[in-house]
């Protein structure tokens, strides 16, 4: 091989490897992986340093086995994983665009695939920032109709949780001075 050709070779393998861990059905696979692969290899390690048929090592063994078990037990369910948190992913983007009914239709579709509790707190928290969201907008309305102290009653009302209490506390700051 051209030894000129060796750092191309190495930055084109690091720029393949990047585009990978940016591949969120990559990064699932390998976190699932780490996870059950690092425990099994010191289970293998473990197994090498003791006697063979000894009771540590047979318990070793049943470690191992467990563990390439729960290994594919972790596989078979990783494309729900994958799509669950995709739509958690796509989802959040929505709503911190402020798109809040394609936000709520996005992590509805999450019941598909059984995970209705993370639906549900999805769904709650796309109702809080939605009301958040009106609170301030009926509050900037009451604002430039002069009507302060009304806005600034429903600015304080906003839930400081929510993306729109950062600019509800510098409406309050400005009706104050």
């Amino acid at each position: 091989m051209n030894p000129n050709l060796i750092p191309f070779i190495r930055v084109g393998a690091f720029i393949a490897l990047a585009a990978m861990l940016l591949y969120l059905p990559t990064r699932e696979f390998l976190k699932t992986t780490f996870m059950l692969g690092i425990p099994f290899i010191f289970i293998l390690a473990f197994m090498k340093k003791t006697r063979r048929y000894s009771l540590p090592w047979i318990t070793a063994i049943i470690l191992a086995v467990v563990t390439v078990g729960g290994y594919i037990y972790m596989l078979t369910d990783l494309p729900q994983r994958i799509a669950t948190h995709q739509i958690v992913i796509d989802g959040t983007a929505l709503l911190t665009d402020g798109e809040y009914e394609a936000a709520a239709d996005k992590f509805s579709e999450l019941e598909q695939y059984g995970d209705i509790n993370t639906m549900d707190e999805k769904l709650a928290l796309v109702e809080k920032e939605k009301d958040a969201a009106f609170l301030l907008e009926q509050a900037k309305v009451l604002v430039q109709s002069g009507e302060k102290d009304q806005a600034l009653v429903l600015l304080e009302s906003v839930p400081s949780d929510t993306r729109a209490h950062k600019e509800a506390a510098g409406l309050i700051k400005t009706l104050e001075e």
